[in-house]
């Protein structure tokens, strides 16, 4: 290899050093395909099962609601360079499509409710966000959305009993790719949590009966755990039910909601694979002064 070849290649592999690997953090999260089941629990009462949506069966008693914040520099705002914007959004009739999106320079994040004209308000819930960081600066994302939200006893009213379950296909992510920078004050994060909901009033109408279903997926770095990116996902359907036991019909709710989350952090440090380029520019540096060396004899 010529002389100017190694020069090169030595120079490249040290400037290669020299570049920082950037931190991101990244979050999905899908609802969609929402049904809704009916179960008769006593066929030879005489009641057909059936379910009606209240206090309207065209309007969300609390409405669908997104809301989402993408940031730049530190919480407060009071750093150099400081970037924050948000959007709050809400939305009452079910036929209403509500969303959100605002982004920073290194931080994106959005939320959106696909409405549908029938008693559950909705068809489908979207949310994701990103963070990425440069040399000096660091970013972070969150985004909610929920709905329909009512928490007041009055969603639905189900007949005598009858079970009713509400069903959804769920689909949700979160990556990081370094975890972690030395001298930081904490680590990449990403995160996300499901929720679905039903409940309704016990056959004496004197309390709850409740059928809160989660499910999460997060990354996020541990004080000794070795630097690298990582990942989490899980789909599959998610199912929350009430049954009325009582012999009359009784009032009821249900709710989906799902928020994510993620962080990067400034990260002036190589990716594993550079110091391997070091390495090898550093060897190739050492031939190169031995056989100056040896020819010089």
């Amino acid at each position: 290899m010529k002389l100017a070849a190694l020069n090169a290649l030595a120079v490249a592999c040290l400037a290669a050093f020299a570049s920082p690997a950037y931190a991101d953090a990244y979050s999905t999260a899908t609802f969609g395909n929402v049904t809704v089941t009916l179960i008769d629990l006593d066929p030879n009462d005489g009641v057909a099962a059936s379910i009606s949506f209240l206090p309207n069966p065209n309007k969300f008693a609390g409405g669908a609601y997104v809301y989402g914040e993408a940031e730049t520099g530190q919480v407060g705002g009071y750093d150099p360079g400081h970037q924050l914007g948000r959007f709050d959004k809400s939305g009452a009739w079910q036929t209403t499509n509500v969303s959100g999106s605002t982004s920073t320079n290194l931080a994106t994040s959005s939320a959106s409710v696909t409405g549908a004209a029938d008693g559950v308000g909705f068809s489908g819930l979207s949310l994701s966000g990103a963070a990425h960081s440069t040399s000096d600066q660091h970013s972070r994302f969150y985004a909610y959305a929920g709905v329909p939200n009512t928490h007041d006893n009055k969603g639905f009213t189900l007949s005598a009993n009858t079970m009713v379950s509400f069903s959804v296909n769920t689909t949700m992510s979160a990556s990081t790719t370094i975890g972690y920078t030395p001298g930081a004050l904490e680590g990449e994060a990403a995160s996300v949590l499901m929720s679905l909901y039903a409940g309704g009033l016990s056959p004496d109408g004197g309390s709850m009966v409740d059928d809160l279903q989660q499910h999460s997926v997060s990354v996020y770095y541990v004080d000794g755990d070795p630097l690298g990116g990582a990942s989490d996902s899980w789909s599959g359907i998610m199912t929350a039910s009430f049954s009325n036991l009582s012999n009359h019909s009784t009032q009821g709710e249900f709710f989906a909601d799902a928020s994510i989350g993620g962080r990067s952090v400034i990260s002036a440090v190589p990716e594993p694979g550079t110091y391997g380029m070091l390495l090898g520019g550093l060897g190739l540096m050492g031939a190169l002064a031995r056989r100056r060396r040896n020819r010089g004899q």
